[in-house]
């Protein structure tokens, strides 16, 4: 018989994920320096809409299955009913590869009649990069399948190493096969790195998988309820894609083709690292969460919350030093064109330092059921981020548009974590007095 799940973290477990994360950061920093120094500002400026445009993508076409599945898979091998967790997971990879084609066609038909009619240039380095869409949306569901089975290192080794180290080298490569630079050949890059990630991937989640589980015959009845629990999901993590990723293409509507839309890519790319933490340790956390909230053991949680939150402090705080101190040389690295971007990571940072260190709260809320009110507030704060963007970002270009993307995320998470601290309290004290 299978092992029930596992929910001792260990620390060296944690360590490195903390180190692969930090790995993943320098690779993709350096090829967005690489990028940055070698493409003119209009290319750069395509590349870094086309990355944004397909990350929205990408969330929505994963219609939040990946981040229910953190859920769920973990709770269906903890109650052994291996029928249920086959038929889901054949139900989400077919939805979302269907639904990836589907948004696919949308997005080729939508962008060129909107740029058409407002006699734009057409950016085909988008286009190209929304081709691989159904390859990203089902890397993104199989990395949380991968990790749910108990194989965490294994499954970032693959995100967060071996994806961009590949991009890195085919970019790198370009000059030397005698190719120009250019946002499309980078989009090209970064798409073939993914179809080889996902070859992997699959292997992976094939060899990690309970045999009892490659044994059974799939159940996939109940497709509604999987989609409605996995929409307030989809919808959460959309709005968080609108906050991090949105004012990229705000800033290429208000500045097309100017060094605004780079020097904000900059700045969210050097805090990008805070975010990778905060996401690498969500996916070794909270499954374990999910079990011991259904074991209902309160000394547990309080001591696997704690931990997390230690643990990112203490990164956070070395990190904001260092972008205090070194911030400017860091963005020297880009080149002169971006230099004047030091106020805008300065202030970015601050909000994603913020999202990272509670980011475990609307997991935690959507969880206990409390989907309509986390839906809520991130739409709240992703409109207030939009909003100002246009206003903020109109007049202070790049810096604004960090300004207006900080104070809601600020907002939003203190929010978020005083709800769930308060919940949980609650449902604590109404567990002792049972």
């Amino acid at each position: 018989m299978n092992p029930k799940f596992s929910v001792q973290p260990t620390n060296f477990s944690s360590m490195t994920l903390f180190g692969l994360s930090l790995c993943n950061y320098a690779l993709m920093y350096w090829a967005n320096i690489f990028l940055a120094r070698h493409l003119a500002i209009d290319a750069f400026g395509d590349y870094n809409v086309a990355i944004s445009t397909v990350t929205l993508l990408s969330t929505l076409a994963t219609m939040g299955l990946e981040k229910y599945a953190l859920r769920l898979i973990a709770l269906y091998i903890e109650r052994e009913n291996w029928p249920r967790l086959r038929g889901f997971l054949l139900f989400s990879m077919r939805a979302i590869f269907l639904f990836s084609m589907l948004l696919l066609g949308i997005l080729g038909l939508g962008l060129e009649t909107f740029l058409a009619l407002q006699e734009a240039d057409f950016h085909i380095a988008i286009v190209i990069y929304a081709g691989f869409l159904p390859v990203i949306a089902l890397c993104l569901f199989l990395i949380e399948v991968i990790t749910v089975y108990g194989v965490q290192i294994l499954a970032l080794a693959l995100y967060r190493f071996f994806l961009p180290s590949v991009f890195l080298l085919l970019i790198i490569a370009l000059p030397y096969a005698q190719l120009k630079v250019s946002a499309v050949s980078a989009v090209l890059c970064f798409g073939t790195a993914w179809c080889l990630t996902l070859i992997l991937m699959l292997i992976t989640a094939r060899a990690a998988s309970p045999r009892e589980l490659r044994q059974a015959k799939a159940n996939s009845k109940g497709r509604r309820w999987w989609l409605k629990n996995s929409l307030p999901l989809l919808i959460s993590s959309l709005m968080m894609t609108l906050l991090t990723s949105g004012g990229i293409i705000i800033l290429e509507i208000l500045y097309p083709s100017q060094a605004e839309v780079g020097t904000y890519a900059v700045a969210m790319n050097t805090v990008a690292l805070i975010s990778l933490i905060g996401t690498s340790t969500n996916r070794y956390y909270l499954p374990m969460l999910v079990v011991l909230l259904e074991r209902r053991d309160q000394d547990a949680i309080k001591a696997l919350l704690g931990k997390r939150m230690r643990l990112i402090a203490c990164f956070i705080a070395v990190f904001l030093s260092i972008i205090g101190i070194w911030g400017q040389e860091i963005i020297d690295l880009f080149g002169a064109n971006y230099s004047q971007g030091y106020q805008a990571l300065f202030i970015s940072a601050f909000g994603a330092a913020f999202s990272t260190l509670f980011s475990d709260s609307p997991y935690y809320l959507q969880f206990m059921g409390r989907n309509r009110l986390v839906v809520s507030l991130m739409s709240l704060a992703a409109l207030s981020m939009i909003a100002l963007s246009f206003i903020l970002g109109a007049r202070y270009g790049s810096t604004g548009v960090a300004m207006a993307y900080a104070v809601p995320t600020l907002l939003l998470f203190s929010s978020l974590k005083w709800l769930a601290y308060r919940h949980m309290r609650v449902l604590f004290a109404a567990q002792k007095s049972l």
